[in-house]
């Protein structure tokens, strides 16, 4: 039997991220961009709440059947469209980018968010990770011009914790603060 390497959708990282992205004020007929869309939950939910469209990319293909059969049946098939890749094969702007991903993936996706969000005023959701690398994920991201805006902490117990990971889940949700007008 194949696992998803994705967080499921009851996951404390999930959790957080879909607080966050309740909380946020989204452009309303937003660009969004899932990235590692895992059940699509995040991308679903953005484009419901902002009436905008979505792009979901994720390098299991599991994920993206998955994905495509939760924005079926959803009827959200025009507005959520999929790929299997990385953010690598992503271009254009967008207003906001989802991303529940580990640690060590946001570390590699930085450049990426930087890239894809250009405008001042756009927004980044990003969990996955305990609070033991929020402090440097935060950093980073106000070295490439993002500031904080929401931040969630949910504590949950996960068989895939590791000796020096946390039982506190961190979410982030911040926003461009230079780039593009």
């Amino acid at each position: 039997m194949k696992t998803s390497r994705s967080f499921p959708p009851a996951h404390p990282s999930t959790k957080a991220a879909l607080t966050i992205l309740q909380r946020l004020e989204v452009k309303k007929g937003a660009r969004i961009l899932d990235i590692g869309c895992g059940s699509g939950i995040l991308g679903l939910a953005a484009a419901l709440k902002t009436k905008g469209t979505a792009l979901g990319c994720d390098i299991w293909m599991g994920a993206i059947r998955a994905s495509k059969q939760n924005s079926t049946l959803n009827l959200m098939e025009d507005r959520f469209k999929f790929f299997h890749g990385s953010a690598d094969a992503v271009s254009g702007k967008f207003n906001l980018i989802l991303a529940n991903l580990q640690a060590p993936t946001h570390m590699e996706m930085f450049d990426h968010y930087h890239r894809l969000l250009p405008q001042k005023g756009a927004l980044l959701v990003i969990s996955g990770f305990d609070d033991t690398h929020a402090g440097v994920i935060e950093k980073e991201l106000i070295k490439r011009g993002f500031t904080v805006v929401e931040q969630v902490k949910v504590f949950g117990t996960t068989a895939a914790l590791v000796p020096e990971s946390s039982f506190i889940w961190v979410g982030f949700g911040l926003k461009r603060i230079s780039g593009d007008q």
